[in-house]
């Protein structure tokens, strides 16, 4: 018995050996895929008034380009709706918004395959931010020139029921930290504040006025970024003030930050500063010509050093995105759908 359990271990010994010495390169048995979708960037098509054009491409970090996911995932479902606004994720989920439809469609991440449909409280729907197993979304209401009829859509994401909250002021872009919500106060030329919500007593609790409108925000390091037109805010999350502001050109707009680095856009051009600077740069790293309009620079994105620049052309038609190095070097130009307005990496 003790020869045959010796001969047992030995063979058993042999094989694992055998295992541990097979191609170092061959793939870990123990990773799962999460889905085709798991390594790479969203690109949101708006679309335009006609429902079928918009659409939600996809840009594997291996260049591989895929336009009108939900579609080839989910054929004969409903569309997403026209006029996408913005997407955000919740663990392995992603929700689109439709501002035209008053809807979200909910979606896998990783796989892109349809799970559920939301279309109750939602007025012209904008923005969306996750905390504590609900979802926060921005509602412009019925009045696009009035901040009183704004409010918040909650959306209990164990069963999806929705409920609003009124705001009483613009909401806009949105984003979570710390168990808090920052909602900027602002849309077009109106507004100047950031609204600080709180999930626990669903309620704003402080408004913290900046003197400009605000148009792009992100947070780093505890410090909330805040960008608008000839202003840069510095914001401490600690107290929610505002630490430190920067000037910058009149026509600032777009915002991210990558690698303690500020990326703003100013009309065509690119700008990159230090987290710490106290003044802006005088010179861009690259512009890069447009004939759009409208929508030049519609959507901007900083990611793995590289820089996306989304064109939303002429809104009819499939329109462009750039990428770029952080050096201002056309890597990449590619085709997607009718107004790119946004990135969202995977």
């Amino acid at each position: 018995m003790k020869k045959m359990n010796r001969l047992f271990f030995a063979i058993l010994s042999c094989s694992i050996f055998l295992a541990s010495c097979s191609d170092d390169n061959s793939v870990d048995e123990g990773e799962v895929s999460l889905g085709q979708y798991e390594d790479g960037v969203f690109v949101l098509n708006e679309g335009n008034s006609n429902p079928t054009s918009a659409s939600v491409s996809f840009i594997s970090n291996s260049g591989v380009l895929e336009n009108d996911v939900f579609s080839n995932v989910n054929p004969g479902q409903v569309s997403t709706g026209s006029y996408l606004q913005s997407m955000f994720f919740d663990d392995n989920k992603a929700f689109i918004i439709s501002g035209q439809a008053n809807k979200i469609t909910i979606v896998d991440r990783y796989t892109f395959k349809f799970i559920a449909k939301l279309d109750a409280n939602f007025t012209n729907p904008r923005y969306g931010a996750v905390v504590n197993g609900k979802a926060y979304v921005t509602n412009a209401g019925a009045d696009w020139g009035d901040a009183s009829d704004d409010f918040l859509t909650v959306i209990n994401l164990s069963d999806y029921s929705t409920s609003k909250i009124a705001i009483g002021n613009w909401c806009e872009k949105i984003i979570e930290e710390d168990g808090k919500i920052y909602i900027i106060n602002g849309y077009y030329d109106s507004g100047s504040a950031i609204s600080v919500f709180n999930p626990n007593t669903n309620a704003v609790e402080k408004v913290i006025e900046l003197g400009f409108l605000p148009t792009s925000i992100e947070e780093e390091n505890n410090i909330l970024y805040v960008v608008g037109p000839g202003k840069l805010a510095k914001i401490n999350l600690t107290n929610n003030t505002v630490a430190a502001s920067v000037n910058l050109p009149a026509s600032a707009k777009n915002l991210d930050i990558d690698n303690n680095k500020i990326y703003f856009t100013v009309a065509n051009a690119v700008y990159e500063m230090p987290t710490n600077a106290t003044t802006a740069p005088t010179a861009p790293i690259f512009s890069y010509q447009s004939n759009s309009e409208f929508g030049a620079m519609y959507g901007f994105a900083v990611k793995d050093d590289k820089i996306y620049i989304a064109d939303a052309g002429d809104f009819a038609s499939n329109s462009k995105v750039y990428i770029y190095s952080l050096n201002g070097s056309l890597l990449k130009t590619i085709l997607t759908g009718v107004g790119p307005n946004g990135f969202y990496f995977n």
